[in-house]
């Protein structure tokens, strides 16, 4: 019998005293002999895996991420932006910097309101934090209202599952809207499911400071879309589930339009209700999306494997990965989780990964036909424990790699590492099952399926066979053929290198950004700043403008629209499309028509800025995402630094540079504090912030652009206009954020490499063919940075978390092949002989895994844009790998061979022991 793939391949058959037992070889065997249980326990997977499906997995939008930040704000009717600042925010954020946990603070002053962002550290959890503040009790003057609003990133606004809006006749007040929303979210509060029904106030009452006489201002306009036809007068409810509730997403947007629906609705005739902004839409269609690409992949597989291997191996392919997926489920709904972006992003990502373990496992059940263990009675259980002997303990350690490499990605910090934490756990979750799948229940289903037939011998078989055969001798030309075989290999290995090489080249002109914008999106963003001193009924004017942009762009592909924030200073608008696929036009083209059409609102109106994007399912992109902040403190420094900061903002305007291989330009940069105060931890700032013409590769414009202000404004130039030379700042928000959190993630994946390493090592017992294992992971470069050049993808966190499952199945390949030669030496075969049956034999998984893979995620990648960089990531590093594997690969092994053998025989001729060929 063969020992463990995994021992030293310096151990030969004459020097075992006794044939060792493969464990893994010895579950698949156990699996097959008793095959009517573990058909059992495959129908009982089914059974539950349509459970977790169907009722079991809540349906969210985002898994709970811990946001540690709360907001405080008000109003305080005394329109002096400065009184504001001076009365309530000195005081406030003086007293929140006391409070336990807190580590900044960040607020705005405007003429009549304020706001407060209070950060906590990591561990802090919104609500907590908020308590605290709250507990805090800070006074403030008589007539400022003080709110607190613990923040959640996967909530609407922050806070809620849904907003429903409710719209009436067209001489309907503002009181007419408070009053009949006061009266359903009464209703909808009644609703066990419903733990809070907050109405979004349109008017504020307080007390007017100086004659202390109470006030009602109008502080919040609404305005709702609900299909093409146009914007009506609203106002909106902002919906909680209750802690108590069992209800998904999915159940309770149901929930909840069947009660606006019911005639138990306490609306007055000429009002109506509906749901105007949820998560629930965007689940659906997330679902579809993956259930319909699962179900092309699967039958793209099935194709493929029946061309390659025969009919019988495409139906066990197909079914098993159907398996799997129903297993993870079952893990997910065990493990707590939801089906969400994140896991759903998961499950998409091992389709690739569970097509390796059902075509190796499979295919060497198949090719081992002619070759039973004689350690079993029946032929066809002989045939099993064969075959996994061969590839069984090369496939955990393809596993177990994989797994090591996603595993730190569970350790990163930050608001990103709460939004990515779902990613390995959905497929260390997946990688686990699938290879346990791949041992137990492909073994069974082989004994009475796949073994009871013959061999496929189709023409593409017979040619696959054919080609295999000269890509062995190919890889052992090199091996004692004299200069020719020299000269061969090292063309062999120099076409590999200058790959790589071209590869790096590629990389290097490709630019970076952590979330690019997204090539097509299913809704919009819209958002205008009015100038200092606008009214909240000229902001309403200016947003009827605004609107009718909008609807004539958009037409028909509106689907559904709600105003989230409308007062005298913003408006933040949010609109649903049309389903990606089922219209002509992407978002990008909505955005630049809809911006195209704001510059004739924006030259009516001075000081206006209107600014339109497309909704991404990661962190929202800022339309002036480059900020440098200037800190100041007396009347002279504020001078000094608003006139500095116009200067940066006019050396900024209509600037190009070069970054990420192309020209950039900065279209707009403004003083983003012009009518407003603004502090950071007590410290007061003025700050500059800048647009550009390239969304793609923010990340390095941001620091480029840095770079261009610091060599423009150096420390000498700064001090000279009596400001300190530390006085200018950079703070790119969220971004910068993103930046950290990803320099945690880069440190995650050199640790797991190294861990990686580690184990191969160990499992191989050589760091020399660890390390040449690890050639597959270059040999992929040219693939991955030429995919994603061609596709027009920047690099990013997408296309990172995709590279990190490739290396899983790229690595795989090589251990199979280093593991296979391995074999055939402690066999006694040359390392010529030992590659060359190597790739021989292995040919056929490699090139059946790789074509699978493709073919199953093409019509994802194709389909949906948010896909498409990891899509082309894996699968162009998985084809450039697997060519390079199997050409030049075989010369690197022999390299290493050459060197290793004669050092291993000085060894084995002093031990007396026979020498290796």
């Amino acid at each position: 019998m063969r020992a463990k793939a995994t021992t030293d391949e310096s151990t030969d058959a004459g020097e075992r005293s006794a044939p060792r037992r493969s464990v893994i070889a010895s579950i698949a065997a156990g699996a097959a002999r008793r095959w009517q249980a573990t058909f059992a326990v495959m129908i009982v997977v089914l059974i539950a895996g349509v459970s977790a499906f169907g009722f079991g997995l809540d349906r969210e939008g985002f898994p709970p991420i811990n946001t540690p930040i709360s907001v405080v704000s008000g109003t305080y009717f005394v329109d002096d932006a400065e009184v504001v600042d001076q009365e309530v925010i000195v005081p406030l954020e003086a007293a929140f910097s006391e409070v336990e946990g807190v580590i900044s603070t960040e607020s705005i002053a405007l003429p009549s309101s304020y706001s407060v962002v209070v950060e906590f550290e990591s561990d802090i959890s919104s609500d907590v934090g908020t308590a605290r503040l709250v507990a805090l009790g800070p006074e403030v003057p008589d007539g400022a209202e003080i709110l607190y609003n613990p923040i959640n990133a996967a909530k609407l606004v922050g806070q809620y599952d849904s907003l429903v809006s409710i719209v009436g006749p067209p001489n309907a007040t503002p009181a007419d809207f408070q009053e009949q929303a006061e009266q359903l979210s009464v209703y909808l509060a009644a609703e066990g499911d419903v733990g809070v029904a907050a109405v979004r106030e349109l008017e504020t009452e307080s007390i007017d400071p100086v004659s202390g006489a109470t006030e009602t201002r109008l502080t919040r306009f609404t305005r709702v879309a609900l299909d093409s036809s146009g914007y009506d007068d609203a106002i909106a409810i902002g919906l909680i589930r209750s802690e108590t509730s069992d209800l998904d997403v999915l159940e309770f947007s149901d929930l909840i339009e069947s009660r606006l629906a019911s005639a138990e609705s306490p609306l007055d005739d000429g009002f109506s209700a509906a749901i105007t902004a949820d998560f629930a839409t965007s689940v659906r269609q997330q679902l579809s999306s993956l259930t319909t690409n699962l179900l092309t992949g699967l039958l793209a597989v099935a194709l493929v494997s029946l061309l390659l291997i025969g009919w019988r191996v495409a139906v066990m392919t197909t079914g098993f990965m159907a398996l799997v997926m129903m297993g993870a489920l079952i893990g997910l709904w065990v493990f707590g989780y939801s089906l969400n972006t994140i896991t759903l992003f998961g499950l998409i990502l091992t389709l690739g990964l569970l097509v390796d373990d059902a075509i190796v496992i499979s295919e060497s059940i198949d090719s081992s036909r002619d070759d039973p263990s004689p350690q079993e009675d029946g032929r066809r259980l002989g045939v099993v424990r064969t075959a996994l002997e061969r590839v069984g303990s090369a496939s955990l350690a393809g596993t177990l790699t994989t797994v090591v490499v996603f595993s730190p990605m569970l350790f990163v910090g930050g608001i990103l590492g709460e939004f990515i934490r779902s990613i390995p756990a959905t497929v260390i979750i997946t990688l686990i099952l699938s290879f346990t799948f791949s041992i137990v229940f492909i073994p069974a289903v082989a004994r009475v399926f796949l073994l009871k037939g013959g061999p496929s011998n189709n023409p593409i078989v017979r040619g696959e066979k054919v080609v295999a055969r000269a890509a062995g001798r190919l890889a052992a030309y090199p091996w004692r053929n004299g200069w020719k075989g020299r000269f061969t290999g090292m063309g062999m290995a120099s076409v590999a290198l200058v790959a790589i090489m071209a590869g790096g080249m590629i990389a290097g002109s490709l630019p970076f950004s952590i979330f690019p914008a997204g090539k097509d999106a299913s809704g919009l963003a819209i958002s205008a700043e009015f100038p200092p001193g606008t009214s909240i009924e000229e902001a309403q004017d200016i947003s009827d403008e605004v609107d009718v942009v909008i609807l004539s762009v958009l037409g028909e592909e509106l689907a559904r629209s709600q105003y989230v924030r409308g007062n005298e200073r913003v408006t933040e608008t949010f609109i649903d499309l049309t389903p990606i696929g089922s219209r002509s036009t992407k978002a990008p083209t909505f955005v630049d028509r809809i911006e195209a059409d704001f510059e004739t609102i924006v030259s009516a109106y001075p000081g206006l800025r209107l600014t339109a994007g497309q909704t991404e399912n990661g962190p929202p992109l800022l339309e002036y995402p480059f900020a440098t902040q200037i800190e100041v403190s007396d009347a002279a420094s504020i001078a000094a630094g608003q006139q500095l900061a116009e200067d940066i903002r006019d050396s900024l305007q209509g600037r190009q540079f070069e970054s990420g291989g192309g020209t950039v330009t900065v279209t707009d940069a403004i003083v983003s504090t012009d009518g407003e105060i603004a502090r950071v931890d007590g410290q007061q700032i003025i700050e500059v912030r800048a647009q550009y013409d390239e969304d793609q590769g923010i990340s390095g414009i941001l620091n480029d652009t840095q770079l261009l202000v610091e060599e423009d404004f150096p420390p000498a130039e700064i001090e000279s206009r009596g400001l300190l030379a530390e006085a200018v700042t950079f703070d790119f928000g969220l971004e910068s954020d993103n930046q950290d959190d990803f320099a945690g993630l880069i440190v995650a994946g050199f640790i797991a490499l190294g861990l990686m390493l580690l184990l191969i090592a160990i499992q191989f017992r050589s760091v020399a063919q660890a390390l040449l294992i690890f050639m597959a992971i270059p040999l992929s470069f040219l693939g991955v940075f030429g995919a994603l050049k061609l596709t027009d993808n920047p690099q990013s966190f997408l296309s990172g978390v995709g590279f990190i499952a490739l290396i899983g199945v790229a690595v795989n390949n090589t251990i199979l092949l280093v593991d296979s030669a391995n074999q055939q030496r402690r066999a006694g075969a040359s390392a010529g002989e030992a590659i060359q049956h190597a790739v021989t034999s292995r040919f056929r998984p490699l090139i059946t895994t790789t074509i699978t893979t493709v073919v199953g995620l093409l019509p994802l990648a194709l389909s949906d844009p948010f896909w498409e960089s990891l899509g082309f990531t894996l699968m162009g590093g998985l084809v450039s790998s697997t060519v390079f594997v199997l050409l030049c690969f075989p010369a690197f092994y022999l390299g290493l061979e050459s060197v290793r053998t004669p050092l291993r025989n000085a060894v084995r001729r002093r031990r007396g022991r026979p020498l290796l060929t």
